[in-house]
């Protein structure tokens, strides 16, 4: 149930940056290192939202992952000690 509304909580924040972004919709230059472009500032907006959100969740599952694999090890050591009682 928790999980549900944080995913609710999360869509409706997603939702808001999008119609706060399609407000915007002057021209802008933005400068890279190598190159620039040209791009409407809802189009840039889009672009950082989604980059920041795949940066944020390959973080998340690095993570869990890191955990996974202690919790893996941990049973192994407690089911390693009731094998030797």
């Amino acid at each position: 149930m928790k999980g549900i509304l944080i995913l609710v909580f999360v869509l409706i924040l997603l939702a808001l940056a999008f119609v706060i972004g399609a407000q915007n919709e002057a021209d802008i230059t933005v400068n890279y290192l190598i190159a620039q472009a040209n791009l409407r500032l809802s189009s840039l907006i889009a672009i950082l939202l989604t980059l920041g959100i795949g940066i944020g969740i390959l973080i998340m599952s690095i993570s869990w992952l890191h955990l996974r694999v202690q919790l893996m090890s941990a049973n192994a050591k407690i089911n390693s000690l009731k094998k030797d009682h």
